[in-house]
């Protein structure tokens, strides 16, 4: 594979909106499927925790408003509206931050200890019945690999005809480690309740509740973590992960062992430990 870019996730200094990785690439005008969410993990900072240089623990206070945001968006069906629920989302963030300088967030920002999580180092190796065809290395050292038949955009290629154009994504992703407890927490919260997602008290309401609840399960440097995740871009046969058929735009953890298929191809794409 190619030497990352730097700029891919769109988070750093970059004049190419952070796609592609090759110059030989830079000249597609193909829209992508592919985009980053808050809790995508910038390339330089991936750069930096796999150098074991760290990150300043100042992350904390970012990581725990992306994680409002991401369990709010979720739930807010109306793709369109995303954009502001962010902003609502910053604008509570920003207010409470402001009310209570004296919060563990505010302590976090003058410590000098620094935040070094374990990073799994993945490859991917490509076989078909039963014998080596390619091996991909390093994916869980880049922040994104885009997998596709595309190829001014994609990293790793699929030939076969029943795969799309732009059809899954291997990235990076900070993970809270109590995700799922949340996540039965919050959805008991909004069971029945009716949600005027324009109105900035009930956004407000919201982000409270998510992030007492965090506070509860725990959100220190123990609760997050920084797994190799793969996303079904909306593929037209699907993405499937050890056979099972993946829900597209949903992110899923990748282990050791895991063998990914793309739409009808025979093909096995294997994580390995290098």
């Amino acid at each position: 594979m190619e030497k990352p870019f730097y700029g891919r996730t769109g988070a750093l200094e970059d004049a190419r909106q952070g796609l592609p990785v090759a110059g030989s690439r830079f000249s597609s005008a193909r829209p992508g499927k592919w985009f980053p969410s808050l809790l995508t993990v910038p390339q330089r900072v991936l750069h930096s925790i796999t150098e074991e240089d760290g990150v300043d623990c100042s992350i904390f206070r970012f990581l725990g408003v992306a994680c409002v945001y991401e369990e709010l968006r979720k739930r807010h069906t109306d793709g369109t509206r995303h954009g502001a629920l962010l902003r609502d989302v910053l604008n509570w963030h920003q207010a409470s931050f402001e009310e209570v300088r004296d919060c563990r967030w505010a302590a976090a920002d003058v410590a000098d200890s620094v935040f070094q999580p374990y990073v799994p180092a993945y490859n991917i190796c490509v076989l078909k019945e039963g014998q080596l065809l390619v091996s991909h290395a390093a994916v869980s050292r880049r922040a994104v690999t885009l997998v596709g038949r595309d190829r001014e955009v994609n990293d790793i290629l699929t030939d076969h005809t029943s795969c799309s154009a732009q059809h899954a994504a291997l990235e990076v992703r900070f993970v809270y480690a109590h995700a799922e407890a949340l996540d039965q927490q919050i959805t008991a919260c909004m069971e029945g309740r009716e949600v005027d997602w324009g109105s900035a008290q009930d956004v407000n309401e919201l982000c409270v509740h998510v992030r007492e609840t965090m506070e509860k399960l725990g959100d220190g440097e123990d609760a997050w973590l920084m797994e190799l995740q793969v996303l079904d871009l909306g593929s037209t046969n699907g993405t499937r992960l050890n056979g099972e058929r993946l829900r597209p735009f949903v992110p899923t953890t990748l282990i050791e062992g895991d063998i990914l298929t793309f739409g009808f191809s025979t093909r096995s794409y294997v994580v390995v430990r290098p």
